[in-house]
């Protein structure tokens, strides 16, 4: 220890040893503290007295079990080899009962020394002996106790499962480096091309207004919504840690950032980007299908739909905008080291089911149910059309293209939802093989640590996940593409420029 006060900070995390319930051994409260605190040498104070090996060893054989037992294992600075024998020839002095020497100590405690000749008792392991790792307790390591770098964590008060402790900000928990380099890549280029697809789709808007009415002005509103997530994976990509990861208190290395803390600005806009239009790119799918279901089923008029877009305006916009104000209100934002955004419920399971899967679900339901009615209703009508004798081909031109577009989202946002439902369920064990695995070996904050191995589906399960995030926004384009009016409002844009430019040439 460098300090004393780093000294006291390690000291309490043996408190729950200490205390009179659990008190498992005289010797140790004189062990630790002349471990940890040790007395100097009278003669010369750059000698210190360290404890006797009968101290450590009897608190080692009283004690170690009650310490496995919750799941943390005897230290390794405080292995007794490192403890010398009390010896009356011995020059070198050392704390504890001058009695026991190593012939006293082996006669008087048989049982104590023949686990030392042995190795019988359990000493440095948290294995339970069938491959299995027992989980650290969470009321020992907690950064209070200042013990957070036991199971691979930093002494910040964040929460990393049920650890008052932050994950630092470079940690394998995530895979090894070139997994991050590859998903950092894989969002860049579907950002990338998300963000062209639904900008060339709003430009097509701006050209031909009239042409877009509900109920496909709706996907206009969505291809907006995502224009604005791209944008902000884009900038997760270009800004990288910066925005994901804030200072580390006490120990001074960068951690994963949880609620606002220091030059969240970044960070805060981002989440706005992501979370808001998300919700809101469902929410507008939504509105698609009820007013392809209005228009469809119930025979209402693109000028009757028209008339309620300030209703479908009002849910689209202001409900995730309440549901935005309640996250920054309780400070529960977090950043996902792995594409560098910030979110909510990265590590806080009870968050991503309250702010992320049950809305998302909620909207779900509701669009696949105005979804099957709006496909009921198209098909009724063609048939009555038949009938009729009447032509069908633009009704069956708008069928396809509608039917196109929501299946391209449905699709997507099942998949979704079901990546989230995996994440929620499977996180707490990520978490805990992290710390366990990192409780027994001890170099997961090394630089050079390659103990621990991530879940190898960890990387797949994240393509997939993000990909579903940003692939919707692509089929905005193939909507508005997909039309001969497209090419030809293009084409007359082209031609007004040109000419405009000869004009221009011209008059000079």
């Amino acid at each position: 220890m460098e300090t004393q006060q780093e000294a006291i900070g390690s000291l309490k995390g043996y408190e729950l040893l200490l205390t009179s319930q659990q008190h498992c051994s005289d010797s140790l409260a004189l062990f630790l503290c002349t471990t940890y605190l040790p007395i100097c040498y009278p003669e010369n104070k750059d000698i210190i007295i360290k404890p006797c090996r009968a101290e450590c060893e009897m608190s080692r054989f009283n004690c170690s079990s009650l310490l496995v037992h919750y799941s943390y294992p005897w230290p390794q600075i405080l292995s007794c080899d490192k403890f010398e024998w009390h010896s009356p020839d011995s020059e070198t002095w050392c704390v504890g009962n001058p009695k026991y020497t190593k012939e006293v100590f082996a006669a008087d405690f048989p049982e104590v020394w023949g686990g030392i000749m042995n190795g019988t008792y359990h000493d440095y392991s948290v294995d339970t002996g069938d491959g299995e790792l027992l989980r650290p307790n969470s009321s020992l390591f907690t950064y209070e106790n200042s013990n957070c770098k036991d199971i691979g964590l930093l002494n910040t008060d964040h929460t990393f499962n049920d650890y008052d402790c932050a994950l630092p900000c470079h940690s394998r928990f995530y895979g090894p480096q070139g997994n991050l380099d590859i998903i950092k890549a894989w969002t860049l280029v579907w950002a990338g091309l998300c963000c062209v697809s639904t900008l060339f789709t709003v430009m097509t808007f701006l050209f031909d207004q009239q042409r877009f009415r509900y109920p496909e002005r709706a996907i206009i509103f969505s291809a907006v919504c995502y224009f604005f997530i791209s944008v902000g994976f884009i900038l997760g990509f270009i800004k990288s840690d910066e925005i994901v990861c804030e200072k580390g208190g006490v120990d001074g290395k960068p951690v994963i950032r949880q609620g606002d803390g220091e030059d969240a600005h970044l960070c805060f806009v981002q989440f706005f980007l992501i979370y808001y239009f998300m919700l809101a790119s469902f929410l507008w799918w939504v509105i698609l299908n009820l007013t392809w279901f209005l228009a469809a089923g119930l025979k209402w008029g693109h000028e009757a739909i028209a008339q309620k877009s300030r209703y479908f305006h009002a849910v689209a916009w202001i409900l995730p905008a309440v549901l935005f104000t309640v996250i920054c209100l309780t400070k529960e934002i977090d950043g996902d080291r792995q594409a560098n955004i910030c979110f909510v419920g990265n590590f806080k399971t009870s968050s991503l089911q309250y702010y992320v899967i049950g809305p998302l679900s909620l909207f779900y339901v509701f669009g696949m149910t105005f979804l099957g009615l709006g496909l009921l209703s198209m098909c009724n009508v063609r048939h009555e059309l038949h009938h009729t004798g009447k032509k069908t081909d633009k009704l069956e031109t708008l069928m396809i293209r509608i039917g196109m577009f929501s299946v391209l989202y449905s699709i997507p946002a099942t998949i979704l939802i079901a990546c989230f439902l995996y994440e929620n369920f499977q996180r707490g064990n990520w978490e805990m093989n992290y710390v366990s695995v990192c409780l027994k070996q001890r170099t997961c904050l090394k630089d050079s640590a390659t103990d621990f191995e991530a879940d190898a589906n960890l990387l797949t399960f994240n393509l997939i996940k993000y990909l579903m995030m940003l692939v919707t926004g692509l089929s905005t384009g193939f909507w508005v593409l997909l039309s001969f009016k497209t090419a030809s409002n293009w084409a007359k844009l082209l031609q007004r420029i040109r000419c405009c430019g000869k004009d221009s040439e011209t008059a000079v």
